[in-house]
């Protein structure tokens, strides 16, 4: 746990240092200075997906029982539920924070810890929050496009959001590193098996220029994102 967020510290370290360097510019049309790196971790984290990811969730699905799956989610959907409670509380949106404390106390005890999702029936439907989205709503403007490797398309504000966001997922603590980072396999394995087909549909939608695609999708979607949190949505 202490070796895993001296990672976290260095990495956030790093990318602050790139901010400065950068000046944290906003997000306007293709702000992609890191290009040629980017486009080499692209290729890469394609090919760690084809060759690894993609085969391990495919393989999920096809042996793993449609309820068993719908159980694994709903669990680590649950889990997520602390880290946007954390979120919504950071950004000063007081009903959405109860309302998810409201769903991860249904959800923990008469879900089963989260196996089933009773709260969503009840109308204590789940949101999304993290700490990028929260320094967004402070005002830190987003800094340049960035390729992670295999969490994909960020930007800086993102990426450090992303190291923060750990602190507030339950397996990061837990002391046992086989058990901590099999969890994290566990979540992976599931977050992909949900977008099977995404690979064709990207292929399909960005004729042959998937990099870019996926780059001005990445950014239109967090626009609309940051939109929504400042109009109180």
């Amino acid at each position: 746990m202490v070796g895993r967020r001296a990672m976290a510290v260095v990495a956030g370290a790093m990318l602050l240092g790139g901010c400065a360097t950068t000046g944290m510019r906003p997000a306007h049309g293709s702000d992609d200075p890191f290009k040629p790196v980017n486009r080499k971790i692209f290729v890469f984290n394609q090919r760690l997906d084809r060759v690894l990811l993609k085969p391990t969730a495919q393989a999920y699905v096809g042996l793993t029982p449609l309820p068993l799956r719908r159980g694994v989610s709903d669990f680590f959907s649950n889990l997520d539920d602390i880290k946007v409670i954390v979120n919504e509380s950071l950004q000063g949106r007081v009903r959405p924070a109860l309302f998810e404390t409201a769903r991860f106390v249904v959800n923990s005890t008469l879900g089963l810890l989260g196996l089933i999702d009773v709260a969503t029936p009840m109308g204590l439907r789940g949101r999304s929050a993290g700490f990028g989205e929260t320094l967004g709503v402070w005002g830190v403007r987003s800094g340049p496009y960035i390729v992670l490797p295999l969490f994909g398309p960020s930007d800086v504000r993102d990426a450090i959001g992303l190291g923060i966001d750990s602190f507030a997922n339950p397996p990061t603590y837990l002391s046992d590193p086989s058990a901590m980072w099999g969890t994290f396999a566990g979540q992976l394995v599931d977050t992909r098996s949900h977008y099977l087909h995404q690979g064709l549909l990207m292929r399909l939608a960005s004729g042959g220029h998937e990099y870019s695609f996926v780059r001005d999708a990445f950014w239109q979607k967090r626009r609309a994102l940051m939109k929504a949190r400042r109009s109180g949505q």
